[in-house]
């Protein structure tokens, strides 16, 4: 728009420039002629300036339009994967249940009586964070847990709900990261068939059905009795 009005200011500070020249009769017929050319120049690039710019502009409002419609597609997309991964956790929370009601939380008792009280407030803390879904809170809590707690026990417990937490928020690839952490650490928790099921439900909701696949066949191959087998194996199927 600058430009475009610097033109148009020199456009007319030449014609009046020719006004007063030929007003003093100072103007020879070929210079006359060069001014009109020069005159009919800045008109041309004027309107071809304007051209640009209005093209530049559509362009402009095009994109615009186009972010702001796949900004909306992509929210869309990752509430219906929040949606669909609490519908799986509740079919996991439903089959312990079902298949070995206390034996989840004997565990999680015993453990919590072999760690000093300051390490359990810590772990209560956080796990109420996220049940209440201050996923955040909950995050920052279970790293702080797992650092004063170091090997003890609950931390694999604790890296798993740190996952869960970034499934939560949509963090999927640290949800990933964070899963795979407690499988490679901790190789004997029971936590890991949901883990490896949870990164399969992850990259198959994300479109990578071939590593989706990976992990629920995982599932079934290490832990063939496990609820998560039963769902890796309709998902399979």
């Amino acid at each position: 728009m600058r430009a475009q009005k610097s033109l148009r200011a020199l456009a007319l500070l030449n014609i009046f420039i020719l006004s007063g020249l030929l007003t003093t009769g100072c103007l020879s017929t070929q210079r006359y002629r060069n001014y009109n050319w020069q005159l009919d120049s800045l008109r041309y690039y004027t309107i071809k300036i304007d051209s640009l710019l209005a093209v530049q502009s559509n362009e402009i409002e095009q994109l615009r339009i186009d972010l702001y419609t796949k900004t909306n597609e992509l929210s869309r997309k990752f509430d219906m994967l929040n949606s669909r991964l609490g519908e799986s956790e509740t079919q996991i929370t439903q089959l312990y249940r079902k298949l070995g009601p206390s034996q989840e939380a004997v565990a999680d008792s015993e453990a919590m009586s072999q760690i000093s009280p300051e390490s359990r407030l810590l772990y209560e803390s956080a796990y109420k964070n996220y049940v209440r879904g201050n996923y955040r809170e909950a995050i920052e809590g279970f790293q702080v847990y797992q650092k004063a707690a170091e090997d003890g026990p609950l931390v694999d417990n604790a890296l798993y709900w740190t996952g869960e937490s970034y499934t939560a928020l949509g963090q999927l690839q640290k949800a990933v990261n964070t899963f795979q952490e407690l499988i490679n650490k901790y190789p004997k928790s029971a936590r890991i068939p949901t883990a490896l099921y949870k990164m399969g439900i992850i990259y198959e909701e994300g479109g990578d059905r071939r590593t989706a696949r990976f992990y629920y066949n995982q599932v079934v191959k290490d832990y063939p009795n496990s609820p998560e087998a039963a769902l890796a194996r309709n998902k399979l199927q």
